[in-house]
């Protein structure tokens, strides 16, 4: 997909909404801009919230088992 753009007074760059639209890129969301040599790249930058769920940790023991534990092998002060 390629589109043709103009550069404001401002240094700003309209998105065409078909383009924004396939990188599902909605208003007041970020995006990487990376200058190369003779090009310029942007793309959408993951919010820290996007990766929520994304990861899963595997419990090898119940939270019950190991507050057992914890109250059996360690001492309060």
């Amino acid at each position: 997909m390629q589109f043709t753009t103009t550069v404001t007074q401002k240094g700003q760059v309209t998105l065409p909404k078909k383009m924004r639209e396939s990188l599902n890129i909605h208003e007041y969301d970020k995006v990487f801009v990376e200058a190369g040599k003779d090009h310029i790249k942007i793309k959408p930058a993951e919010d820290i919230l996007d990766l929520a769920g994304k990861f899963h940790k595997k419990m090898r023991k119940s939270i019950l088992k190991a507050r057992e534990y914890m109250e059996k092998n360690y001492k309060r002060y």
